[in-house]
């Protein structure tokens, strides 16, 4: 026996080395080693190879040991051959997590019987499909969910402690979304797409979608006339109670948005409606704090009266039609390393405007309008950053405020049509301050101002030039071509305006770092992308006004690819109300 030994500290047990070579079924197979005393050893049969054995280290049977040189022994019975890990690194991992945790297996136990027979599986567990999954088994039926990642967290990351960063502006609603987020595309010469897929049990839901408001008459206009009633009619409702709707009313909110309604009373002023669930004051009840659908579903398959299975690590790869219908769902178990399909009655496509897509296109769905992939289309954000002085009204130290304002849209101009959002004190209502001592330190180092931020958001059409492409078998990435919508260009200068006013008013300056003038935020950069599966009347776009494929009788989609328009508003309660508006349909 010879062993060769990998030292490391950085690439311990979860992660997994394996050895490939050139002695190894010719570089195809797999070593195993075992982690001992600080590295991995690999103890192999002694040979005598007179021209050495040629070998790299592999990360997660995935990534290969980077440079293009091999590693080289000659070995001799009972030598001990060592490598240490500084000049052996390995490519960043872009893929999947992949983990089975204690807490996973014990909570969230499969069903890998690929015999069993459900009423509908659901493929995607973020804002869309975890809603759908757990609305169809409170309704009784017998719900299959696949989620492609693993369970990280959960429930939102607002729920949790995060890292503090002290005295500066931070958003830590979000922090932790670049610590956990998946680049699952590739970007073509030219385009500059910078958003990413949340991999995990909740999806993107557990990173994002604090700020839930309706869509207004002139961005719902556009939308097929059903689905427009249907929302303002009862699923906005519905979906506000599901996400624990709060305006989170204070004096220091009251009073900050008495002073906007008379400095700006050509403005509707009201309280940012919120997905954050306060404790209720006559029940006692604990806080939800920010919904999200990793709560909804843990929730859900830990109660014995609802027949929901959620099979983690599993990528769909294809789904299988025949004669206008889906006959089976094919998903790579990450965890066991194989293929597996599972079969239902419906089948509810879920997973996002590149992922669902992307396995539409692996699939060879029927296309007769050519639209799949195509329309993918981010709206135009603008924001600015800025510190109100302890020598204005509205300033307090220990105190915040949230503030939706739109102006009266007419249907024959184009001016007014965004949604402005002011905050004010904004380092309180996206933190969380477990440790008093922390929140006073932040509070004493940022000085004599309260931390601000003003967005302007915007409609835009879809733009058919942005597109959505699988060239490839499902392991390889999808190709993203999109250019910025130019829509609400026209609407830079008013915006500007009311920016300035705003700064004016306040006796405000802009923060370090920022422009003067307004920016503009990346494309992506705040998960609002949508339109690659479109919703059209008649036989228009890829779904009906139902979310059923065209071309197939029990296909589904509930994700933001299925909207025709991007909005101005924040689209989550949008995608929460069509997801329960669908549950009712399925149900019917």
């Amino acid at each position: 026996m010879y062993t060769i030994r990998f030292v490391t500290e950085s690439y311990r047990p979860d992660l997994l080395i394996t050895l490939r070579g050139n002695v190894f079924g010719d570089w195809q197979e797999d070593i195993p080693g075992l982690y001992n005393q600080g590295a991995w050893e690999f103890k192999l049969p002694y040979q005598p190879y007179p021209a050495g054995v040629q070998f790299k280290f592999v990360l997660e049977r995935e990534y290969w040991q980077l440079g293009a040189d091999n590693l080289t022994v000659f070995p001799e019975d009972g030598g001990i051959y060592s490598f240490n890990e500084g000049p052996i690194a390995f490519p960043p991992q872009n893929e999947i997590i992949v983990e089975n945790s204690r807490v996973q297996r014990h909570f969230i136990q499969p069903n890998l019987n690929e015999a069993e027979h459900y009423d509908t599986i659901v493929i995607g567990s973020g804002m869309g499909g975890g809603v759908v999954a757990e609305q169809l088994a409170d309704l009784g039926q017998k719900v299959l969910l696949l989620e492609a990642g693993s369970y990280i967290f959960p429930t939102h990351v607002a729920n949790l402690p995060r890292r503090q960063r002290i005295g500066v502006f931070d958003k830590h609603l979000w922090q932790t979304w670049p610590d956990f987020q998946t680049k699952n595309y590739q970007n073509p010469e030219g385009h500059n797409y910078q958003g990413a897929a949340g991999f995990n049990l909740g999806g993107r839901s557990i990173f994002w979608g604090g700020l839930i408001p309706r869509m207004a008459w002139w961005e719902l206009e556009p939308w097929p006339t059903n689905v427009r009633y249907d929302l303002e009619d009862t699923y906005y409702r519905l979906a506000e109670d599901l996400m624990k709707l709060s305006r989170l009313s204070s004096s220091y909110q009251e009073r900050t948005q008495r002073w906007f309604n008379r400095e700006f009373p050509e403005f509707n002023v009201s309280a940012a409606p919120m997905a954050v669930q306060r404790g209720n004051g006559e029940m006692r009840t604990l806080s939800a704090g920010v919904f999200n659908t990793a709560a909804l579903l843990l929730e859900a398959v830990m109660t014995a009266d609802t027949d929901l299975t959620v099979n983690l690590n599993h990528a769909v790869k294809e789904l299988v039609t025949q004669n206008g219908r889906v006959t089976g769902v094919v998903a790579y178990d990450l965890v066991s390393r194989m293929d597996r399909t599972y079969h239902a009655n419906t089948v509810v496509l879920a997973a996002g405007s590149v992922e669902s897509a992307k396995i539409a296109q692996l699939s060879q769905l029927n296309d007769p309008n050519n639209l799949i992939g195509n329309g993918f289309t981010d709206h135009q954000v603008f924001f600015t950053h800025f510190g109100l002085p302890n020598t204005h009204e509205l300033f307090q130290t220990n105190a915040s405020a949230k503030l939706a304002l739109r102006q009266t849209v007419e249907s024959d101009r184009p001016e007014h049509r965004y949604l402005a959002v002011v905050e004010l004190g904004a380092d309180f209502n996206q933190g969380r301050y477990i440790d008093p001592d922390l929140a006073e330190t932040h509070v004493r180092t940022r000085g004599d101002s309260m931390l601000c931020e003003l967005v302007f958001l915007c409609e835009s059409p879809l733009m058919n030039q942005n597109t959505v492409m699988q060239e490839g078998p499902s392991y390889v990435d999808a190709a993203i071509t999109m250019e910025p919508s130019n829509a609400a260009d026209g609407l830079i200068g008013e915006m500007d305006q009311y920016k300035q006013q705003i700064l004016e008013r306040l006796n405000a300056t802009v923060l370090p770092g920022d422009n003067h003038y307004l920016n503009e935020a990346a494309l992506g950069g705040v998960a609002h992308e949508v339109g690659t599966l479109r919703m059209g009347n008649g036989g228009a776009g890829v779904v009906d006004t139902n979310l059923k494929f065209h071309q197939y009788e029990n296909l589904f989609c509930c994700d933001l690819s299925v909207f025709p328009t991007s909005p101005a508003a924040n689209p989550s309660l949008t995608l929460v109300a069509l997801a329960l508006r669908l549950a009712d349909h399925l149900r019917g």
